[in-house]
């Protein structure tokens, strides 16, 4: 297969960049307002609101061992990273 080869002028190809780079960082922004609503390690109530379920679902899926947690002492908790993981297998 063959691939065709675009010639730019200095001039698009440095507008070209400044435009990605800035749509880069408006995501990165963005995803960095929505994650800063969360903290980074949740308790019990907090990861269930965060994965839009309830108290008894979390719970289910705790003593199926099916969702990633740590136990400290009596308490339950949840990273968000790990949360985001395991929902984008379900």
């Amino acid at each position: 297969m063959q691939q065709a080869e675009i010639k730019l002028s200095p001039e698009l190809e440095n507008t070209l960049k400044v435009a990605i780079q800035n749509a880069a960082q408006k995501i990165a922004d963005n995803s960095a307002k929505v994650n800063s609503k969360w903290p980074e390690y949740m308790n019990k109530g907090t990861a269930a609101k965060y994965l839009g379920i309830s108290n008894n679902t979390l719970s289910e899926w705790i003593s199926s061992d099916s969702v990633p947690f740590k136990k400290i002492g009596r308490s339950y908790r949840f990273n968000r990273n790990d949360l985001d993981k395991f929902m984008a297998t379900k």
